[in-house]
């Protein structure tokens, strides 16, 4: 191509462009109302519950009566749960010529405990340290973990 075709090629590009930076903010964006009216009521609807939700209401979706849930009334009570058994571990024992103390773990929290001592937070009380194994009684009636035994023996690994 020769110069002036090309000189004359950019100016009508450039002239191209700005028109169209002109003209293009001129064309009518698509509202709601340019939807059919069952798009227009599905799209209602989803804007009308996720501005529920937002606001923490929880708008039900439009449904019919029968498979709508019952209220809050109607349901039967449920019973509450017990709260969980403490778990109780044993982690170790530390035997010296004056006596021996096991660690005994309730639910992640280590206590160094010797016979006769209660483990805190439980109906178990320890009876038995020794280097191979350790046993716990209950206290009082039977509780709900375990099944109401009443002794929870741990064995130990020997030591070589």
């Amino acid at each position: 191509m020769s110069r002036p075709v090309s000189r004359s090629l950019s100016r009508v590009l450039r002239c191209a462009g700005a028109i169209l930076v002109v003209v293009a903010p001129l064309a009518p964006a698509q509202t709601i109302a340019d939807y059919s009216r069952a798009q227009r009521a599905m799209l209602e609807t989803a804007m009308t519950q996720s501005a529920a939700r937002s606001a923490g209401l929880g708008a039900p979706a439009p449904a019919s009566a029968a498979s709508m849930p019952a209220p809050l009334a109607a349901l039967p009570a449920r019973a509450a749960l017990p709260p969980p058994a403490p778990s109780v571990e044993v982690s170790g024992v530390f035997a010296s010529s004056a006596g021996a103390i096991a660690e005994i773990v309730v639910n992640s929290t280590p206590y160094l405990l010797e016979p006769g001592a209660r483990v805190p937070g439980t109906a178990w009380e320890v009876r038995v340290v020794a280097v191979d194994r350790v046993v716990l009684a209950r206290q009082g009636g039977a509780a709900a973990d375990d099944a109401g035994a009443k002794w929870r023996v741990f064995a130990l690994p020997a030591l070589r």
